[in-house]
């Protein structure tokens, strides 16, 4: 008996294990022996009284018997069609370790998340789809010529150097080219006078240009200033007066333009007297001070009144042109 209990002490679990089903089945062997066995036998059994090592043998046998029937394992075709029911049936007909009940409920559960995977993935394909139509049609809206120009576009224009005595009806009639305009007069917030300045809104890119042109016009005999504005920043703020600056330079670069344009139609037409040796920069400067009107009928001035005796034909042009600047304070 020691040397039997001191061999079960140095096995492993497994051994151990693997002893106590060995015996559980030649326990089984032996009731199924019994109960096989003729009534007679059962009958001289039972006159005879067991004593209490036998006794609690036989209980242990009796209630170890129903664990000795093996249950058939399952094979990897059908833990693959089986759902948690078999799953379940087979964890509780052999004893698995925690790491293999884990993979077997993985394995049961990967279907099912399979399937959210796919619905969710399909329905994340849809969101990008309306979300690429969205961002398609908002490309389309800005890649739209016409609707980016007319929302850059600012329409509004300030206007300065006018006389005190202006009034709004009057600045309509001076800009009556560029159409329907809206005027707000800057007054004086004390004394509620006039300051000589106002601001006038058009209504689209081609009335601005008709405005713009009533730049150095006369108006009561002072030649006006209309300029476009900046928005936002404030009006003393460092950005406002750099879009003002950058403002200024187009305005005056789009004038020299259109005065070069001018000359170079009076150089290149016979009914004109003026040639390429009677212009210079300082002339176009003086001349783009003008507004387009002024300038033209200068040059016509010019046209009439130069022959072959004018020796110097740069100063006589320039006279003339002093002569109407001098001239102003009368329209």
């Amino acid at each position: 008996m020691r040397d039997a209990a001191s061999t079960t002490a140095t096995m492993n679990a497994k051994e151990r294990r693997k002893l106590q089903r060995e015996q559980e089945r030649l326990a089984a062997a032996a009731v199924t022996q019994v109960a096989t066995s003729s009534e007679p036998v059962k009958e001289e059994e039972a006159k005879e009284p067991l004593n209490a090592k036998q006794r609690r043998k036989l209980a242990r046998t009796a209630e170890q018997a129903p664990v000795a029937v093996p249950a058939p394992a399952p094979t990897k075709a059908t833990e693959k069609t089986s759902g948690a029911e078999d799953a379940t049936s087979t964890a509780a007909s052999e004893k698995l370790n925690a790491k293999q009940r884990r993979l077997l409920a993985r394995k049961a559960s990967r279907p099912a998340e399979q399937a959210a995977s796919k619905k969710t993935s399909t329905s994340n394909d849809g969101s990008k789809k309306r979300k690429r139509k969205a961002t398609a049609a908002a490309d389309t809206t800005i890649a739209d010529p016409a609707a980016k120009k007319a929302k850059s576009i600012h329409l509004t224009l300030f206007v300065g150097q006018l006389p005190f005595n202006t009034t709004e009806q009057k600045l309509r009639e001076h800009f009556h080219e560029a159409g329907e305009i809206q005027v707000r007069m800057l007054t004086d917030k004390r004394t509620k006078k006039f300051k000589g300045t106002a601001f006038i809104e058009v209504k689209d890119s081609k009335a601005l240009g008709a405005a713009l042109s009533r730049h150095h016009t006369l108006l009561h005999g002072r030649r006006i200033n209309v300029e476009m504005t900046a928005s936002g920043g404030g009006t003393k703020s460092e950005l406002r007066r750099t879009k003002i600056d950058e403002l200024r330079k187009k305005q005056s670069t789009v004038q020299v333009e259109k005065t070069k344009a001018l000359i170079e139609k009076h150089i290149a037409s016979r009914e004109y007297k003026l040639t390429a040796a009677d212009v210079d920069d300082r002339m176009i400067d003086f001349l783009s001070w003008f507004d387009y009107e002024t300038a033209k009928t200068a040059l016509e001035e010019y046209n009439r009144c130069v022959s072959d005796r004018v020796q110097n034909r740069k100063a006589f042009f320039m006279g003339i042109l002093k002569r109407f600047r001098e001239t102003d304070g009368v329209e």
